[in-house]
């Protein structure tokens, strides 16, 4: 499990850009939730999350990216995601897919 560390650049107009290195998963999921709480208390309603650093996520992230995207857009902005590796692309993508299958599960015998 590699720590999670995240830093942002906030200019006064634009997109915060958080920058995410490490594993996102049930262990660091919330320190991401908390930190862009506060982001998007402050104000900053348009997130860029460069992923550049990241080595994992879980479900647990997935959870994460998903509730911060809806706050922001209830707020009128965005969350995007950058630089994700093509590894990391899949797990985010399997993720999302394992989410919603959760929420939506199929009828048996489907």
């Amino acid at each position: 499990m590699a720590p999670l560390l995240q830093s942002a650049t906030t200019p006064s107009d634009g997109s915060a850009i958080v920058t995410v290195r490490g594993d996102l998963d049930v262990d660091t999921a919330a320190q991401l939730w908390r930190y862009l709480g506060y982001l998007i208390g402050q104000g900053h309603h348009h997130i860029v999350l460069d992923l550049h650093g990241m080595i994992l996520i879980d479900s647990a992230g997935v959870e994460v990216i998903t509730r911060a995207t809806a706050w922001t857009r209830r707020k009128g902005g965005d969350l995007v995601l950058r630089s994700a590796s093509p590894a990391l692309t899949e797990q985010v993508d399997l993720a999302f897919r394992a989410q919603a299958h959760r929420r939506h599960p199929s009828v048996a015998g489907d």
